[in-house]
């Protein structure tokens, strides 16, 4: 049965979506975050709740909509999921004449778009079409590892839900957690030159240990966005202050920023590129979010 339930991690944000389908839900909502997170199974349990019919808590797992939903047969479901292919024009203007299309069976149709990174510039063109001005009855959830690559003029449309990175394990957190805290104290306190010795820790790891680190230092990202959000949920107690710190200090677009860039570089080293390489790529990157641009803020 979809649930929210079934979904391990990310009770906060879980809590939040559930809220929305009791009250208002928005029409389009962008739901991001690393492979694994659960992009996917939330987005089926978010369109299970909007197609709900049965009372209460949505959704219930037990009315004709829910039952079709968990064969995967719900006529008023559209899921666009091409894998790692581009998602083309065509594709993005054949939702866009779908979702003119009434509902079947009640009063709502819902579309998912999978990995919607991959739109090409022209088909997130169509697609910004019918988010500007959808029909009252269609909602749109996009996932995206990569929100970066989605056009700005898209996510300001959508409300955008931040999903945390597959919980480590307590030994990766003994491992890693000591060469990470140092990076986000130094972010936290906006210091350069300890940013860049605790960068240089990290060009020492493997590529598997040093993607392991990357995904705690989002995890400590996400923890210090969920408290610049006044949300509780964090992963990382043991930083909790440095997180706290790094938010009051830096905006959360800014996070969001970093966040999603160490992501491509946790990418990266998938193919090859080189720790050293990476870790020069964050700090130029981190010093330009979180220490440069809080600099320019005070000075001006």
């Amino acid at each position: 049965m979809l649930s929210f339930q079934e979904i391990p991690g990310n009770a906060a944000v879980k809590d939040s979506l559930r809220a929305a389908l009791r009250t208002r839900f928005p029409q389009a909502v962008l739901l991001t975050g690393p492979t694994g997170s659960g992009k996917m199974r939330l987005a089926l349990a978010l369109a299970a709740g909007l197609l709900c019919t049965g009372p209460g808590e949505r959704p219930c797992g037990a009315c004709p909509s829910c039952r079709k939903m968990d064969h995967g047969v719900h006529p008023d479901l559209d899921i666009v999921d091409e894998g790692d292919a581009a998602l083309p024009v065509a594709l993005a203007r054949e939702v866009r004449g779908k979702v003119m299309v009434l509902p079947n069976d009640g009063d709502r149709r819902v579309v998912i778009v999978r990995h919607a990174q991959h739109l090409n510039p022209q088909a997130q063109n169509a697609l910004l079409k019918v988010l500007e001005e959808p029909p009252r009855y269609a909602f749109f959830i996009l996932t995206s590892e990569q929100p970066g690559e989605i056009l700005e003029t898209i996510r300001s449309r959508c409300t955008r839900y931040q999903l945390a990175p597959p919980a480590a394990d307590s030994a990766q957190q003994s491992d890693f957690l000591p060469l990470i805290m140092p990076f986000v104290q130094a972010l936290a306190e906006g210091n350069e030159y300890q940013m860049l010795l605790a960068a240089m820790a990290l060009e020492k790891l493997s590529k598997p240990d040093f993607q392991a680190a990357l995904g705690l230092l989002q995890t400590a990202l996400r923890d210090a966005i969920l408290t610049g959000c006044g949300l509780s949920g964090a992963l990382l107690p043991a930083l909790a202050e440095w997180t706290r710190r790094l938010a009051g200090r830096t905006g959360r677009n800014q996070l969001l920023a970093l966040y999603d860039f160490v992501g491509v570089l946790s990418r990266r080293t998938e193919i090859n590129a080189a720790p050293a390489i990476q870790c020069a790529g964050l700090c130029a990157q981190a010093y330009q979010l979180c220490i440069k641009q809080q600099a320019l803020h005070v000075g001006g």
